[in-house]
């Protein structure tokens, strides 16, 4: 038999709608001149020499053609134009801290109490969040297995009969402390 049908038609090329073509010849240019190159073109002094290269025209002006390779041809030009939107922009300025992020006092008004507990920060009382009470299930879990293993969490850990959930030595500590603040100490029947 021969290949899909449908993977074959996947697989092939698709026409492309709506997207421009790129046009590698055409240049745009990036930015606007620079009023120091602006001035020595409207003076006329310095025009553009049909005979020479676009690299020495460009050091006529005081700029370098590729910006990118400013090693190899500005040794040519003693006298490149110094403009400040073109230079290296200032890093301890950028570095700076920014007063719209800096982090928010864990004591004020913006956040509600009840907020912060949830987010794990210092309520404004100082005090945590209280214990939520365990469901009617979780309570006859946790209260079967305090009443086999009383504080011996690993070994709650290790029964996963009557810790059916398996839960960690950690979330089960939780839970023990969240059984015993409600202070009732029975085990519904089943």
């Amino acid at each position: 038999m021969g290949g899909s049908r449908r993977k074959l038609k996947r697989s092939r090329a698709k026409v492309r709608v709506g997207l421009r073509r790129k046009k590698p010849r055409e240049f745009k240019p990036a930015f606007e001149l620079p009023e120091a190159l602006a001035a020595a073109a409207a003076e006329g002094g310095a025009g553009w020499d049909a005979e020479g290269s676009v690299v020495k025209n460009y050091a006529a002006f005081g700029v370098v053609a590729n910006p990118n390779l400013l090693g190899a041809h500005a040794r040519g030009t003693p006298r490149l134009v110094q403009s400040a939107p073109l230079q290296a922009p200032d890093i301890a300025a950028a570095r700076a801290p920014v007063p719209e992020f800096e982090p928010i006092d864990p004591g004020s008004d913006l956040e509600d109490d009840d907020l912060k507990s949830a987010l794990g920060k210092k309520r404004k009382d100082g005090k945590s969040a209280p214990l939520q009470p365990l469901t009617k299930i979780q309570r006859i879990c946790i209260g079967r297995l305090i009443e086999k293993y009383g504080d011996d969490y690993k070994a709650m850990f290790m029964d996963t009969k009557l810790n059916a959930m398996q839960h960690s030595v950690g979330t089960l500590k939780k839970l023990c402390e969240r059984y015993h603040a409600d202070g009732k100490l029975f085990v519904y029947p089943l």
